[in-house]
């Protein structure tokens, strides 16, 4: 049981921030940033991974 605890708080991918100061910095500076459907308008390339539609 315990394994499998620790395995759910051991994500394979990595962090984006290390406490919630940065996750509330991080936030505000996403808010700001274009969407995949703005870039496009402006003739940018928006991430791959994330320029999906829902299946």
């Amino acid at each position: 049981m315990k394994r499998e605890m620790k395995d759910k708080l051991n994500p394979m991918n990595g962090t984006m921030v290390q406490n919630f100061t940065e996750m509330k910095e991080n936030g505000k500076i996403m808010e700001s940033m274009d969407t995949n459907k703005q870039l496009k308008e402006k003739g940018k390339q928006p991430d791959p991974k994330q320029d999906t539609e829902p299946k």
